[in-house]
Order: structure tokens, then sequence, then C-alpha cells
């Protein structure tokens, strides 16, 4: 698996003044009457498609792009800083920008994305560190890149990411000939990539062990059109999320790329892309789930818009699958609450950012389990222990199992007594929001929401909740 990083710094903080917290004050809705769901473009589409135009020569307009979160626009600003231009283009067709311009942001009107690439291996390194603030992906995607620039490019990200592991990355970069300097102990960024890669070493093929997370395939994958020369992808373990990594493969292609794939092994090769001139963001289907669990937690019909097509949802199409045993009507763009349900057993092995949100609405529902999502522990939180706690938080019950969470049904709601810890995690962070709704309550994690929908507050503000962002003031030990 090639030699072991040479470099390691460790950071340690002692006597620090507590910071506030912010949170949100949620108080239930009184309105009954149907409300409108928009899902934001899919992170997972909108920043590979951002990866692969920064690589090709010819300008390609991304679409759909309105309300995009964080995560993707962390992808943006990194590939803005490596020298790629990105403008911003109004629903009129009409040019957008900042009146009072912030480096390498996006215009918040803006539905078009034109992306001026640079081409083959023209990724210049930047002046200052690579922020993947809260996006793994964006991280991990970037790293390949990072390594093929010479000299030294710096990977950061905020507190949650620098506690998340990237070790089956870094071993595949080592194995390229780079050399990295990582952090030890609780940080694992920033992380300290030089290179250029080495021919010699890709020649002899890289080794990936994929059972952890899809993401370091994708990488790969998407770094093939700019790699220095080829090399053989040699994939160990069993291939977790596969969905992600197929839809990492399939946009390669649809955007001019070639890989040959053997059945546990890419051949990964150098090509110039020759993109299609448009792109089109597909609906975000993970985030549907939180549109079925307030239409179980209020009870009211919800007009559910921009839902992908099946091949868009990235194994998402379960919810729309497993809608009536929910206890969900699902005909058209019209969700409403069922009188009855029924138990299920539901695998997430392609499908685990559903755990938070699925595991309430099974809660509210006839119970079930969800298993094959033992990889969820290396999310920006453990999300199967920490999907427990959160539901305890609001008098919900589920207990862990050996990959996944038993929940039983026919559960209530209560209002939590004391403010709701979502672990700096979006998806525990948004389900606690809608299940708050219920009866209030005090949310910590204010704006984690933005990492995937930027209108999720305004969303439930729409459907009456009161909500007011708040300061809490921690105890002194």
């Amino acid at each position: 698996m090639g030699k072991r990083w040479a470099k390691r710094w460790t950071t340690s903080g002692k006597d620090h003044r507590k910071n506030n917290i912010h949170a949100y004050s949620v108080e239930a809705s009184k309105i009954t009457t149907p409300l409108q769901w928009m899902l934001p473009p899919s992170k997972s589409h909108l920043i590979r498609a951002l990866l692969l135009a920064g690589q090709a020569s010819t300008p390609i307009d991304l679409l759909n792009v309105g309300n995009a979160g964080e995560d993707a626009r962390s992808m943006r600003r990194c590939l803005e800083q490596l020298g790629v231009k990105v403008e911003d283009y109004g629903p009129d067709g009409q040019v957008l920008h900042q009146v009072n311009p912030i480096k390498f942001e996006h215009h918040a009107q803006s539905t078009k994305w034109r992306v001026h690439g640079v081409g083959q291996a023209g990724f210049t390194r930047p002046a200052s560190v690579l922020n993947a603030a809260n996006s793994g992906t964006t991280l991990r995607l970037l790293g390949p890149h990072a390594g093929m620039i010479g000299g030294p490019v710096m990977l950061d990200g905020d507190h949650s990411l620098r506690r998340r592991s990237s070790e089956d990355l870094w071993s595949t970069l080592e194995q390229s000939g780079v050399t990295l300097s990582l952090g030890l102990g609780e940080e694992r960024l920033p992380a300290l990539i030089e290179g250029p890669m080495n021919h010699e070493d890709l020649e002899k093929g890289i080794d990936l062990d994929t059972s952890r997370s899809s993401q370091p395939l994708s990488a790969w994958i998407l770094a093939s059109p700019s790699l220095p020369c080829s090399t053989l992808l040699r994939i160990e373990g069993t291939n977790v999320s596969s969905r992600h990594s197929d839809l990492s493969l399939k946009m390669l292609h649809h955007f001019g790329g070639r890989i040959v794939s053997h059945k546990q092994s890419l051949e990964l090769t150098p090509y110039p892309l020759s993109p299609p001139d448009t792109y089109s963001i597909p609906g975000d289907a993970s985030m549907a789930a939180f549109a079925l669990l307030m239409c179980r937690v209020s009870k009211r019909s919800i007009e559910l818009q921009a839902w992908p097509a099946p091949e868009d949802a990235v194994g998402h199409e379960i919810l729309k699958e497993y809608a009536s045993d929910f206890g969900l009507d699902w005909k058209g763009e019209n969700l409403s609450p069922l009188e009855t349900g029924s138990g299920v057993e539901i695998d997430l092995k392609d499908a685990n950012d559903l755990l938070p949100p699925l595991s309430a609405i099974l809660a509210l529902g006839e119970g079930g389990r969800l298993f094959g999502a033992s990889h969820a522990a290396f999310k920006e939180s453990n999300r199967l222990t920490k999907t427990v706690a959160l539901l305890t938080q609001f008098g919900l019950d589920a207990s862990l199992a050996e990959d996944g969470l038993v929940i039983p049904g026919g559960q209530s709601i209560s209002a939590p007594p004391e403010p709701v810890e979502t672990f700096g995690d979006h998806r525990l962070f948004m389900t606690a929001m809608v299940l708050a709704s219920a009866h209030g309550g005090q949310v910590i994690g204010k704006g984690l929401h933005t990492v995937a929908d930027e209108d999720f507050i305004q969303r439930l503000i729409s459907a009456g909740v009161e909500i007011k962002p708040i300061v809490l003031v921690p105890e002194i030990d």
C-alpha cells in the first residue's frame, strides 16, 4: 500500500475560553395548509460537474445552480483559486456582478454558472490554502489534483472536516510519489501535499481500499483527464456508496473522458475532455427525505418540486419506492400522509445519508430496520451513534445494530427539555429542525443547513414555523 507519510503535526489547546453557542429557537407551526418544497441542486452532481468543467478547454454552462449549497460553493471557490474562471448569470440571462465584490464568491441570485476551464493539467498552484470548509467531497476530489501541481499545496477545512479521516486517499497519493504532511490525533488537517506525481510510481499502479468511502475512488476517476501518465487503479475491499463512484464514472464519460473498467480495477488514462456546451444539475434526491419527514410530522400535504429522474437519484430513489411503507402517499409531485404504513427493512449501503431523517420517519410510522450503513460512522459525525442520540432528545427510541439501527414504530415526538445537540452534522441538524417544528425547542447548529440547502430555514418559515436565531452562553467549568 505504499510507504507511510514521514511528517505529522499535532495541536493541543488548554485553558481556552469557551465560545458562545449559536442556535435557533423554534416554535411549532399552526398552519395546516399544503406547502411547497423545492429541492436544491444535487451537490453530488454539481461538485463533479465543476471539477470536470474546470479541466476542459472550452466554456461550459452549468444550469439549475440556484440555491446551491455551501459544499458545492466550496468546490467552486477552490477551483477559482486554481485558475478556473466562473461567471454568474441570472434567470433572464444577464451577467451578474457583486456590488461589493468578494473574491471567489458566487452571486446569490445566479441560476447559471459559466465555467471557463484551464484544460489538461492546467491548474496552477494557489496563492493560499484551499479551504474545503465542511465539504469532505471537495477536499478528497481535489487531493490528486493538488498532487499533480509542482510545489506544496495546502488543503484544509472547518473543525468538523478536520476530524474526519481521509487516510485511504492519502495512502494512494503517497503511492504516486507525492509527499504529505498531515495532522496527528483528533485533527487530521490541514494536509500539505507536495507534488508532482512520479511517472515510475504511477506506472506500478495504485492500490485503493474502498470499504470506508467511495470518495477516494471518485477522486482518481475525476482526476484521470489530467494525470501525467496512465495508471492502473486496483480496488480492494467492498465498495460502499458505489452509486456515487458510478456517478463519477458516468459523468466523466459524459464530459468526454476515457476509463476502461475491469472487475477489480480501472485503467486511468489522461485524455482531453470534450464536454457538452451545457449541463443541467438535477435536484438533490437525498434532500427529499426532509420533505417526507415534514409530511409525517405536520400531517400536511407537500408539493415536492425538482425530484430527479431515477438515474440521477444516486441511490435515494428508495425514498419513493418505500413511501407507502412510511405512511405517505406519493403521486406525481404531491406527498400526503396515509392512515397506516408498514414496518420495513432498508439497505442503506448506497444511501447512508438518509439515515437520520429515515430513522425519524420510521419511529413516527411503523418502525423498521436500517442496515448496510456502517460507513455512516465516517461522516461529519458518527451518524449511527449520533442519530440515536438525536432521536433520544426528542423522546424517540432507536438502538444500534451491527451495521445500522433498529427503530420501534408508533412513537411520538416530545418537546426537548434542553437545547438539542446536532454534533456539527448538517443532516442531523435538518432532521432536528423538522422534529422541533412539531412542539418547539432550541436547536444547536445555526447555519449548518447551508452545506446542502441554502433555503431550508426560509422554507420552514414559509410553512409557518417560527424560527429565530439565538445565542446560548455555555457554563464555565
